[in-house]
Parts: structure tokens; sequence; C-alpha cells
């Protein structure tokens, strides 16, 4: 009986060495498929526009193939799902995250937390604005605050689904002013952005490179910015500080993967995204297109500026439930 155990050890020990050189070896070998990148929101918004315009940058850095899947609903919540928590810790699926996985966890709207997966980097951030139909008529911000307040619930703000960064920021800047407003989400930036210029919302509070289209063609207006420095594609529209009101929230989005990926997968996408982010046709793209600021952050300053946000997003989504 006690050679048998030995045997058996010795078997269970080659077993597991073996397990170990092939995880090891498919790890090294990575990628060697196309790689799944889950738009957790619709065509033609932000996030998709950053994910179709990194795309052939990243796909040199790493030799591979990316296929852009867009999956909307809940904010987020579904791509994000679909990517973080239905598919295999191999590296073969990522998403895009941003301020949106706080929002969600916060108003309790997702099953799981921001520690549940892995964000392996942030590669920009951008600004949020305040942008109206152009015939409007408020021409400036502190006219279309003092509309709000002498007609509480009366203004249409869209955003993009329960939860998403821009309801947060839409709430919280209602908060801030002591505003009323008729809320109105959508599934995606392009379809909140649609709605204002068909009428159908009167505001929205989405970023640059998703209002700057309307905005050329006349049926925009932006009459302020949230960043701290003005935005790119707006240098003629003041910041919201420059207007005398205390109010600086950006955006940041990254690249996220489930929870279990091994090291060398990760090493594989942080060394490409270094890549991508020190190419200047990349961040031109970047400030040109989107308004945005190429601005990567990795490891334990990555861990920090998450942490941060976490904070001021999670207590905003969930002073709102509390105020339902």
């Amino acid at each position: 009986m006690e050679e048998i155990m030995k045997k058996l050890v010795v078997l269970l020990v080659a077993f597991a060495a073996i397990v170990g050189m092939t995880c090891g070896s498919w790890a090294a070998d990575y990628p060697t498929k196309p790689i799944t990148f889950v738009v957790p929101y619709s065509a033609g918004g932000s996030s998709d526009q950053l994910v179709r315009g990194m795309q052939p940058y990243l796909e040199t850095a790493m030799n591979a193939t990316l296929v852009p899947k867009n999956i909307t609903g809940g904010g987020g919540a579904v791509g994000m799902s679909e990517a973080l928590f239905s598919s295999k810790a191999d590296g073969y699926t990522v998403t895009l995250p941003s301020n949106a996985v706080y929002g969600l966890e916060g108003l309790g709207n997702v099953p799981w937390k921001h520690g549940d997966f892995d964000t392996v980097a942030r590669i920009i951030t951008e600004d949020y604005s305040i942008t109206f139909r152009a015939d409007a008529p408020w021409n400036t911000l502190d006219e279309f605050i003092e509309y709000v307040k002498a007609n509480p619930g009366t203004v249409k703000m869209g955003f993009s689904g329960f939860g998403s960064s821009t309801h947060i920021v839409a709430a919280a800047f209602a908060q801030k002013f002591g505003l009323e407003f008729s809320f109105v989400p959508y599934q995606g930036g392009s379809k909140t952005v649609a709605a204002t210029m068909g009428g159908h919302i009167d505001a929205n509070t989405h970023h640059p490179a998703e209002t700057k289209a309307g905005v050329d063609a006349g049926k925009l207006r932006v009459l302020a910015t949230m960043g701290p420095e003005r935005s790119s594609l707006y240098p003629d529209v003041p910041t919201m500080k420059e207007l005398g009101h205390d109010w600086v929230v950006s955006q940041w989005r990254g690249v996220a993967m489930p929870k279990g990926v091994p090291d060398e997968v990760k090493k594989v996408w942080e060394d490409a995204l270094k890549k991508v982010c020190a190419d200047a046709e990349f961040q031109k793209f970047i400030t040109e297109r989107m308004g945005g600021t190429v601005a990567p952050l990795f490891g334990n300053e990555l861990d920090e500026f998450l942490n941060q946000m976490a904070d001021v997003f999670i207590t905003t989504a969930q002073n709102l439930q509390k105020d339902k």
C-alpha cells in the first residue's frame, strides 16, 4: 500500500508539472488567435471611438487581430458583465472600464464589485460637458442653472443608462447646484446625442468626442466643459471653473479583463499599451478626434488612482440611492 501511495504522489507531481508547463507555454505564445474587445456601449460613442481608433495600433504592437464587439444595455453593465464574468480568464476577451464601473457598483445595479476583475491600464482621460440643442434658449451656463431652478423637473437631461458615469455626473451636477431634472437614459452616448439633436431631450453631460459632430453641424451648443483645462476640441468654450464654479470632473478609460488572467498575458498587454500610448499618431488621434489626453497608468500608480475614483463615484452613487 505504501509503495502504491508513493507512485501516486509521483504521478500527481508529474501531472502538475505538465499542466504548469502547458499553461506557461500558451501564455508565453499569447496571442495566437483573435482577441474580442467588448465595447459596453453603442457604436459611435466615445468608448467605441477609442477602441476602434486604438485597434490598428494595438494590432501592430501585439501582432494580433482585435475584434471590437458592442454589447449595450444597463449603462455598460451588460457588456462589462459579459466580458469580465462570463468569459474565460485567458486574455482573449477584454473590455473598456471607466468611471461607470463605480457608478454601477454604488447604485447596486450589478452583483460584482470593482475589485472582482483586473484593470491592467488607464489609457486616456477626457472631459464631460454641458451640451444643449442649438436652438435652446440659454446663452450661458448660469442662465441654464437659473432656468432649471425656476422650473424644477421640466428640463430633460439625458445620459448613457442608469449607473453610467454620465448619469452619476448629471446627478452630481444637479445635487451641487440644487437642480431638479427629468432624467432620461439611453443605450450609449451616440443615442443620447442624437436624442438631444432631435429635441427629445434638452441637454446631456457627454464627452466632446461624442458631441463634436453635432456642434460642427450647427445642431448642438456646448456652454461649458468640466475638465481642469479647456478641451482641445472646444478651445473657445470655458471650463466650469473659469465660470466661477468649483467643479472639475474627468472621465478615464482603460483595459480590464477577468480575474485570473496569467501575469504573462497581462504583461503583453502592458507592454503593447505603453507602445501605443507613446505613438505620436495615436496621441494626435486622442487630442484632435476625441478631445482627450493620453495619460497611461500601470501598476501601483494605477491602483492608487482607481481607489481615488472609487471613493468619489461609489459614494456619489450611494447618495443617489438614498435620495430616491
